[in-house]
């Protein structure tokens, strides 16, 4: 409030040039710095903003990368296992097959030696 009642008891039709300069420096200037530095720090503000997002977007891809490198191993070791297991199953059919075959052949051999 002070500065602009300073501001209405200038008479600028009564001054020399090097006060009209000098009154516009003492009340237009700190308006014009405020307002650029207001602006700055505005711009820097979002910048910091932009650089936090970024930083945390990174991360997040990092991140992302290292449970699909996981994943992607895991499911190779799934379907290793998964090919194990058939295998085995394969394994265990052959067995029973044999098995019934030597059931049969030992039933003949106690019929034969019955006779």
């Amino acid at each position: 409030m002070l500065l602009y009642d300073e501001f209405k008891q200038i008479d600028i039709r009564h001054m020399e040039p090097n006060e009209i300069i000098t009154n516009i420096g003492t009340f237009v200037l700190p308006l014009v710095t405020a307002a650029a530095g207001w602006l700055a720090g505005r711009r820097k503000q979002k910048n910091d903003f932009l650089h936090d997002l970024q930083s945390s977007i990174n991360l997040l891809s990092s991140e992302n990368k290292r449970l699909l490198e996981e994943i992607t191993s895991a499911n190779n070791e799934i379907i290793a296992l998964r090919k194990e297991n058939e295998e085995l199953k394969a394994s265990v059919d052959h067995l029973c097959s044999e098995n019934t075959v030597l059931k049969d052949e030992i039933r003949q051999l106690k019929i034969s030696l019955k006779h």
